[in-house]
């Protein structure tokens, strides 16, 4: 019997490194910002509740809000509302920070 490759190793270290940097490539227009900008985005540009945004989201969807974040979607600020659906998935919708209806640009 042949012993192992110390090929396959770093070539699923390499995988592993590869896949995250790949997926915060391709969403390079898509960025999120931290909390403390966010609150500061949020006074300085009034935009919706986020709370308010959240809780409208998830009684439409039937799901418990988890979590929402604010992005900027090219030149456009979302909302990212993660909610729990009764099956046990997660859905994210997507929606204007200015007006908190559902942004055009995602499903």
């Amino acid at each position: 019997m042949r012993a192992p490759s110390p090929f396959w190793p770093r070539l699923a270290a390499a995988f592993a490194f590869a896949a995250p940097v790949a997926a915060r490539g391709e969403g390079a227009e898509f960025q999120c910002f931290p909390m403390a900008e966010t609150r500061h985005l949020i006074a300085d540009r009034r935009l919706a509740d986020p709370f308010a945004s959240m809780q409208a989201a998830s009684s439409a969807a039937h799901a418990e809000p988890i979590a929402a974040k604010l992005c900027r979607d090219r030149d456009a600020l979302v909302y990212e509302i993660s909610m729990l659906r009764r099956d046990g998935r997660v859905l994210r919708i997507y929606l204007d920070a200015t007006n908190g209806q559902p942004h055009p640009g995602h499903k």
